[in-house]
């Protein structure tokens, strides 16, 4: 199991696209390995429909959203954040 830092990972990048491929390819090594990554929602204010484009919606295109399921979770995420994703994941698939 990988623990990824989402703050850091949106705040050590130039943009959000680049921070959203960072975190697209952190998510694609786990599937491939067969492991899984918590995404650590601690510190996030905001979840830019760019990044989670970049990131979550990419994973959907390329595998599917069962697959996102199996591979990702979430810890310290607020109900705010949850019902962001919700509505994202909704609205993509």
């Amino acid at each position: 199991m990988c623990i990824v830092n989402v703050r850091d990972i949106l705040i050590s990048h130039a943009n959000l696209p680049d921070a959203g491929a960072k975190f697209y390819k952190i998510i694609v090594c786990a599937i491939t390995s067969g492991d899984k990554v918590v995404a650590d929602m601690d510190g996030v204010s905001s979840l830019p429909s760019i990044f989670l484009n970049v990131s979550l919606g990419k994973i959907i295109d390329e595998y599917d959203m069962d697959t996102l399921k199996q591979h990702v979770s979430f810890s310290n995420i607020t109900r705010s954040q949850a019902e962001r994703l919700k509505d994202y994941l909704i609205r993509y698939n």
